[in-house]
This record gives structure tokens, sequence and C-alpha cells, in this order.
């Protein structure tokens, strides 16, 4: 499973994970083997962190996330591929049983 993993796994960002201020909130992790490049989640991103890029893969690209992602879920609640996971600072991935949860809120069910 071919990941953009060297926007998550960032050097510098494991150094400082103890530091005040360091990142407590997940970030989007895109699996390239599942992503058709549809661009749904670069359309619902609030930060526009996430870019569709040309690739071999497929005819339309594959979604790549910049370091400015704030870890909102909206692109992987909305990817209809599950092509993306969230990715907690720890290393673990987030529960997709929360994503219903966020969605919910999102919409005014709560």
């Amino acid at each position: 499973m071919d990941t953009n993993l060297d926007l998550i796994q960032d050097p510098e960002s494991s150094a400082t994970q103890n530091q005040p201020g360091a990142r407590k909130r997940a970030k989007a992790l895109v699996d390239i083997d599942l992503c058709t490049g549809c661009g749904i989640c670069a359309n619902v991103c609030p930060v526009n962190c996430v870019k569709i890029e040309p690739s071999e893969l497929n005819f339309n690209g594959v979604a790549v996330v910049d370091q400015r992602c704030t870890g909102c879920n909206i692109c992987a609640i909305d990817c209809p591929w599950f092509a993306i996971l969230m990715v907690n600072p720890d290393g673990s991935k987030k529960d997709p049983g929360e994503y219903e949860k966020q969605l919910q809120r999102l919409r005014g069910y709560r």
C-alpha cells in the first residue's frame, strides 16, 4: 500500500511532539492505491491543503495533502473511496467510526 507518508512522518514534527505547541490533531493520509483523483477531497477542504497531482496510476491523478492540514477530517468523511485516513501524531490511525459522529455534527444532527 503506497501512501504519502512523507507528509505524515516529518522528522522535525516527531522531534517536537513533546514540546509545548506540538501538533495534537490528526493529519490526512492518502492511500494512492484507492484514490481515483475525483477531487471531492480538494473541493471540501476548508484550508485548501489538498490538491490533485498528475499521476501515472490513473488519468485523473491522485490527491496530495500538504503540511497545512488541520486534521478536520472533512476530506476523510467525504471520500467515497475511503482513500483518506486520519493519522494521529503518535502514528495510530483514527477510528473511521468517529467520522460518522463528526459527520452528524457537521450536518447538524448531533
